[in-house]
């Protein structure tokens, strides 16, 4: 009696010795995610600290996050994550597959989190509240993952948030400055940027042409010339990563009648932070309506 006793108090212990190693060693793992791009993976990092780790899958400013084919190695890098991060509302519709195909792994987007619905303009971080509504979602989504570091990640987050305090700044200067002016795009990738200073787009018919790669109509042309030459818009926005007859005619266009062009680009330059990045783009544009 005594000796079964005696080995049911050693299997307890064994198994509360096993449990807590268990749980010793689940708390000790980092957090591994996959993002789309890299400016998201950039916040995911920023926010996860040194408690875990971020692979952004594409990384290239040269690859059209549009029309990325993703390798059966993406598939299996995807399939090994703890948290997906996409931009949802048709960017990406590649990751988000990949991401269905793991439905027991949290996938968060850029569009839920900032409530872009499908159809509406999807360069969703040109919004200036995005990527602080993504620190702060990613924070609440790792805390639940590794409760531990739950404090860790609200911190840097918040910090993340205060170092976008320039952009807030270059924003609110923008404001006063466009005095409700309106701009000819080459198609809409900065409109989301545009509305939160108060500037509307003369040629959304266009630049969504543009965008969806095929050529504007004459009608549309015509009319990006006459308000060209009657100096009704007070700049030009041109994606400077797409290049066609149509789009280079238009930048020769403004150049002949003195209109501003303001160069951006929908992928994260090489070797700058999604600030550097976002500030220089403002800034170009706060000189332009300075002149």
């Amino acid at each position: 009696m005594h000796k079964r006793n005696y080995l049911v108090v050693v299997l307890f212990g064994l198994i509360l010795l096993l449990t807590g190693c268990s749980q010793a060693h689940a708390a000790n793992e980092k957090i591994h995610v996959v993002a789309s791009v890299d400016f998201y993976g950039e916040v995911a990092q920023q926010v996860l600290g040194k408690h875990g780790t971020v692979t952004s899958v594409i990384n290239d400013p040269n690859v059209d996050p549009h029309d990325y084919e993703p390798t059966t190695q993406i598939g299996k890098t995807v399939a090994k994550a703890d948290i997906v991060i996409a931009n949802g509302a048709g960017y990406d519709a590649w990751m988000t597959k990949l991401a269905k195909a793991q439905p027991d792994t949290p996938m968060i987007t850029a569009a839920k989190v900032v409530g872009v619905k499908n159809g509406e303009n999807e360069h969703i971080w040109y919004k200036p509240q995005a990527m602080k509504l993504m620190a702060n979602a990613l924070a609440k989504q790792f805390g639940k993952r590794d409760p531990q570091h739950q404090a860790a990640y609200r911190r840097n987050a918040k910090h993340y948030i205060e170092s976008l305090k320039p952009l807030d700044q270059a924003v609110a200067q923008l404001k006063t400055l466009s005095r409700g002016q309106s701009a000819i795009v080459s198609e809409p990738v900065f409109n989301n940027a545009l509305t939160a200073i108060g500037v509307s787009v003369a040629d959304r018919h266009f630049a969504q042409a543009i965008e969806e790669g095929s050529d504007p109509t004459p009608a549309d042309i015509r009319k990006n010339s006459k308000l060209l030459k009657q100096h009704q818009v007070a700049f030009v926005v041109i994606n400077k990563q797409v290049q066609s007859k149509v789009v280079s005619n238009l930048v020769q266009q403004a150049k002949d009648n003195d209109v501003p062009i303001l160069k951006v680009t929908e992928t994260m330059p090489r070797k700058q932070t999604y600030l550097q990045w976002q500030l220089s783009q403002y800034r170009s544009l706060i000189k332009l309506l300075e002149k």
